[in-house]
């Protein structure tokens, strides 16, 4: 009877000892890890938003590839979710559900059934990688946040939570670094702009020319355009392209002062003539495209990402630069839906 005793004397101490660490050991939960990934934000971003991709990466899913996956309809974003069931014992059984989902940062809510609810949260934020200029670097922290309750036996399940969840944290993020890194990206941007190489053939334009200050841009196309279109329909001339340009042949950062041209472009030849007006040749060859969409006051930055490409690539500028203003501002308000194409003539 004394063994008997002092065995459940023992063992009330230590329940006692247990529950007092349980209910001292802190309810709240937080595992966290980082990695930084040398690919754009854009590619990391999908293999996480993308919940069909997470078979690509998650450590969980490479426990147990043999899972029953059940997906939602809706296939990215807020919204989307899943239901896994598995035998391994690591793996268990749940659900996901993306709660959040912007170019920042992606909320999920898990449900790990019998193992509590937990809210999990990927924030990407930029980091640059000056040894390959072709792949900006994405820093990506995955943390979890989970509420262990008042079960003392929970809460001290929790202690070792960090060391447990945290390996499969950063399996997941080897992961996605191994597959975004060997994604193929698209073009490199100059400034945020794509810049297209192309052959152009030969273009004649019809319209005014003369030296002007830049900051008279707008009223001398506003002067010349319409006359030059009036002056082009009556000589039943058919349009080459079906929007206004305007031709840059000088411009002088210096004495902002800038020579250029308000034209349409026609079908015809160097002998095309419209009386009043100039005919203008831009010979056939290879030029730089950029399509700029926005108010004709922010189109700078679209000419430097011009000159910073063929600095790069060795190019020899020609002119007539172009502008040509595909969108008309009388049918469309808001600017930010303007295209003009660039358009750099080279060799």
């Amino acid at each position: 009877m004394k063994i008997i005793k002092g065995i459940l004397i023992t063992l009330v101490i230590l329940a006692v000892i247990i529950t007092v660490i349980g209910f001292l050991s802190p309810r709240h939960v937080h595992v966290e890890r980082s990695m930084t990934i040398k690919a754009p934000v854009e590619i990391v971003h999908a293999q996480i938003n993308n919940l069909k991709n997470w078979n690509n990466w998650s450590p969980w899913y490479k426990m147990d590839t043999a899972m029953k996956m059940e997906y939602n309809t809706i296939a990215e974003g807020a919204g989307a979710s899943f239901k896994w069931e598995s035998k391994n014992k690591n793996v268990g059984s749940g659900d996901l559900t993306i709660t959040s989902s912007t170019k920042d940062s992606i909320v999920t809510a898990m449900n790990f059934m019998e193992n509590g609810t937990a809210t999990g949260k990927f924030v990407f934020t930029k980091a640059d990688s000056p040894k390959d200029s072709l792949r900006s670097g994405t820093k990506v922290t995955w943390t979890m946040e989970s509420d262990m309750g008042m079960n003392p036996i929970g809460r001290i399940f929790g202690l070792f939570m960090d060391k447990m969840v945290g390996k499969d944290f950063e399996k997941g993020l080897a992961g996605i670094k191994d597959v975004a890194e060997a994604t193929p990206t698209g073009p490199k941007k100059y400034r945020g702009y794509e810049v297209v190489e192309m052959d152009s053939p030969e273009i004649i334009f019809i319209g005014k020319k003369d030296s002007i200050s830049r900051n008279k841009i707008s009223e001398f196309y506003q002067k010349n355009l319409p006359a030059v279109f009036e002056a082009v329909k009556k000589e039943k001339l058919q349009p080459a392209i079906p929007f206004p340009s305007g031709l840059f042949f000088k411009w002088d950062t210096v004495n902002k002062i800038t020579v250029m041209a308000a034209v349409m472009a026609v079908k015809g030849d160097s002998k095309t003539k419209v009386k009043g007006f100039e005919t203008f040749v831009v010979p056939a060859g290879k030029t730089l495209n950029i399509k700029y969409f926005g108010g004709y006051n922010g189109i700078g930055p679209a000419h430097e990402a011009m000159d910073d490409y063929i600095n790069e690539k060795g190019f020899i500028k020609r002119t007539p630069v172009r502008e040509e203003y595909v969108t008309d501002p009388m049918t469309e308000k808001d600017s930010t839906k303007w295209l003009t194409n660039v358009i750099y003539p080279v060799k």
